[in-house]
């Protein structure tokens, strides 16, 4: 499992559904059967079962592990991630203003830093206990490890200026 997974289009979609997005949620906080996730979502297997077919073609989640049940094996499935990114370049605005696209810049620098930072926290996430709570945890200390950087402190004075300006033009 990763912190956070970049979706493509597919994915997007994928995740627009209110359906996959409640299986997504479930399957980030444990690993579950097609069954299980039947009867918890009071919904028919077979609907349930489409559905982890579409996620695991897109790579949104992936079979765990198995749990036998008298003669037969259940595929559990998890969430590849605790989190779902859209790229940002699909929310790229068309700035005209230089100090706005500015500031825009130092923005999405810093919050590239905090990205880069909580990627490596990969390979930390417990077997055991919430990742809910560790995926906080890990966006939380990835916040404060940018922004407690001069350079950080530097960069948002640079945008404070631009956003100043703009807003003077305004």
């Amino acid at each position: 499992m990763k912190m956070v997974k970049v979706l493509d289009a597919k994915g997007i979609v994928l995740v627009s559904d209110a359906l996959n997005q409640i299986i997504l949620q479930k399957l980030v906080s444990a690993p579950r059967s097609i069954s299980g996730l039947s009867k918890e979502l009071n919904v028919p297997a077979l609907k349930v079962w489409r559905r982890i077919q579409r996620l695991m073609k897109a790579t949104l989640i992936e079979v765990s592990g198995t749990e036998k049940v008298g003669n037969l094996e259940k595929k559990l499935y998890r969430a590849t991630a605790l989190r779902y990114d859209v790229p940002q370049q699909f929310f790229e605005p068309n700035l005209h203003d230089p100090d706005i696209q500015a500031a825009v810049g130092i923005f999405a620098e810093i919050q590239s830093e905090v990205n880069a930072i909580l990627s490596t926290f990969d390979r930390h996430i417990p077997k055991e206990g919430d990742p809910t709570d560790f995926a906080f945890y890990a966006l939380m200390q990835a916040f404060v490890q940018v922004f407690e950087k001069s350079t950080t402190q530097a960069s948002i004075q640079k945008m404070k200026q631009k956003l100043t300006n703009f807003g003077n033009k305004a």
